[in-house]
């Protein structure tokens, strides 16, 4: 090849490599771009989701009641949307005794279950299971300690995806600790101590909300007044009239764009307004 020839081959790379050098920079450029809008709307997304806690909070304030916010448009753009969830309607995983677990979920084997589960000791109960049962079948390992989730339910001997989704509606691993009565599902009413299904159906048919131990009991036929009174005590321990803990899931975005940001509020009821005791940020769907 001549010398001209070789040069002008020369120079061929070098155009050809700068090419593909600036296609990528400008591909650099245009990511950096995209993660660039991508954080504006996160943070618009996150005022928005903050917009809607706090119309939620000024509702409550005003109202004394706690509704989910529909779709609302804040203007420019930016809209949100919150639920509403009382956890205290609902029988906590970690909190709920051996005797409420064993009758909202029908079986003694699935009670054990679970308190080996959360359990920190190595000691299956006789119908229950630890981690040698799990590790032999090359299953996940018991946390030995309180669920992250009711989720994780699904990984409990005994237990499958259809059987978690059935009794999610009743479980949380968010309750303050007691049971609001008058936000409870027949299943967990039916799990407190000394309610029987008589009571039970009084409890649920009412409409009515119930304002104190006292009005559950002017409710009550003798025979199911009679055995509440058996257990008095334990019921109030686990009983609640009021919510004592609401979770609040609000969600924010920019109209027509992804992503959307997410908030989670753990708030609870303080001298006529909702004071909030936890925010963390969550997954979008």
């Amino acid at each position: 090849m001549s010398r001209r020839g070789f040069a002008l081959l020369t120079v061929l790379w070098l155009v050809a490599a700068l090419t593909v050098l600036a296609a990528g920079a400008l591909a650099v450029a245009g990511q950096g771009a995209a993660s660039s809008r991508n954080r504006i709307v996160l943070l618009r997304g996150s005022w928005a989701a903050d917009g809607c806690a706090e119309i939620l909070l000024a509702r409550y304030a005003e109202r004394g009641d706690v509704e989910p916010v529909d779709t609302t448009d804040l203007g420019a753009g930016v809209w949100c949307r919150a639920e509403v969830e009382d956890a205290g309607g609902r029988l906590d995983l970690n909190r709920a005794s051996p005797e409420q677990l064993r009758l909202l979920l029908g079986a003694d084997s699935l009670a054990d279950a679970v308190l080996d589960w959360r359990d920190p000791d190595e000691v299956p109960r006789r119908r229950g299971a630890e981690a040698e049962w799990y590790r032999a079948r090359g299953r996940r390992l018991p946390r030995d300690s309180a669920f992250a989730s009711v989720t994780e339910l699904a990984f409990v001997r005994g237990f499958d995806s259809a059987r978690v989704a059935r009794l999610a509606p009743a479980l949380t691993v968010r309750a303050a600790g007691r049971v609001d009565l008058n936000a409870a599902p027949a299943q967990v009413l039916a799990a407190m101590p000394g309610l029987d299904p008589r009571a039970v159906l009084a409890i649920q048919v009412s409409g009515q909300r119930l304002g104190s131990p006292e009005e559950l009991l002017a409710r009550l036929d003798l025979p199911s007044r009679a055995a509440l009174m058996e257990r008095y005590q334990e019921f109030l321990v686990s009983a609640a009239f009021r919510p004592e803990q609401i979770t609040v899931r609000a969600e924010g975005g920019v109209r027509g764009r992804l992503p959307i940001q997410a908030i989670r509020l753990t708030l609870v009821p303080a001298a006529g307004r909702l004071a909030v005791v936890g925010r963390e940020v969550v997954c979008a769907p």
